[in-house]
């Protein structure tokens, strides 16, 4: 192998330690991808979290408003608060989804092309210069979505925040 190959911007030039330069690169391919899994698994944990906290905090303040509905003594819920609730809640909802619908992301390469010359190119060695960079490109593509879901996640989280501020100025309106 005396080319250059490019992938992801990058070049690479082959030498005397390819073999250990390409086992090192598919381990460090490898850790990369296993670790993105565990942030995606971890993003999407916390975004089920919020949106039961969200349910918590309508429900809690839903529970306000039918306990103190009483129009003699001016101690109904806003209807403002209410209305802004229910905005929030619709709009969290949906970045919640962005963070929770599935995404095809590739955590790995089929273990056939590694095992089975016939399914792969037969005159290359199993952990190639290839199967590096379309790891490498696949880490690439897999952070462009993991960068969404997590400015969906902090989206969600401020309207939480957003949330229980309402609750709070209502109730302080009610007084």
């Amino acid at each position: 192998m005396t080319s250059q190959v490019r992938w992801g911007g990058g070049e690479f030039m082959p030498d005397s330690n390819e073999e250990q330069r390409l086992a090192l690169g598919y381990e460090m391919a490898k850790s990369l991808l296993a670790s993105q899994d565990r942030t995606v698994t971890n993003l999407r944990t916390r975004a089920s979290g919020i949106l039961a906290t969200a349910a918590l905090v309508v429900t809690f303040s839903t529970s306000i408003g039918l306990l103190r509905n009483d129009p003699q003594k001016n101690l109904l819920f806003p209807r403002w608060a209410a209305w802004t609730l229910l905005a929030v809640i619709v709009v969290q909802g949906f970045f919640v989804m962005a963070v929770l619908w599935p995404v095809t992301f590739s955590f790995g390469h089929s273990v056939i092309n590694m095992v089975d010359p016939r399914q792969s190119q037969a005159a290359e060695r199993p952990i190639s210069l290839r199967l590096v960079g379309a790891m490498m490109d696949d880490i690439q593509a897999n952070s462009a979505h993991i960068g969404r879901m997590a400015k969906a996640l902090r989206l969600a989280m401020i309207l939480l925040l957003a949330e229980v501020s309402v609750i709070v100025i209502a109730l302080i309106a009610l007084e």
